[in-house]
């Protein structure tokens, strides 16, 4: 009983997106938890590929592999400080580490009751409809559906890009 190649595909994918997210919080370097978090987001995008949305997994990639964390690199290495700790070691810290690992077992268990104990209707998953997830698909629903929060979003971004300008202008007399 062999695995069928998909099968196989996600299994790794899925094993590399949780252990890039854990390398994001688990990793103390700043620098390396962003490259954690790079590898999570195209491990997350093969996953999309292998559910047939060709576009969300491209957008995953130039969105948020390429210009958010282009930024958060960026912001990391103009904003960090080498010579200070990132966390203190104290008696506090070493304290709270069970109190962290109850929590987060609780919240897992909670979780996993609630999937448990939640039904499914239908019976199963749904056949999606031709072209789903396509690119063509995705502009309709933008254009016919969504334009007014789409166009919202281009004007939010205009006045967040002015606002950067203005801030980052030296005015008269400052150093």
């Amino acid at each position: 009983m062999g695995l069928n190649p998909e099968t196989l595909l996600f299994v790794l994918f899925s094993l590399g997106c949780v252990s890039s997210a854990l390398g994001v919080v688990v990793i103390r370097d700043p620098i390396k938890g962003a490259m954690s978090l790079i590898a999570c987001f195209f491990s997350l995008a093969c996953l999309f590929l292998l559910q047939a949305a060709e576009m969300v997994a491209v957008l995953e990639v130039l969105v948020y592999a390429g210009a958010i964390m282009v930024l958060f690199v960026f912001v990391i290495m103009l904003v960090e400080n080498k010579s200070a700790a990132i966390v203190r070691n104290t008696v506090g810290q070493r304290l709270a580490l069970p109190v962290k690992i109850i929590g987060v077992a609780m919240v897992a268990y909670a979780f996993f009751d609630f999937i448990r104990r939640t039904p499914f209707p239908g019976g199963g998953a749904r056949e999606l409809p031709t072209g789903f997830g396509s690119v063509a698909s995705i502009g309709h629903e933008f254009f016919d559906n969504f334009v007014f929060h789409f166009e919202m979003t281009s004007v939010l971004l205009l006045v967040g890009i002015v606002g950067a300008v203005i801030l980052s202008k030296k005015r008269k007399g400052q150093p």
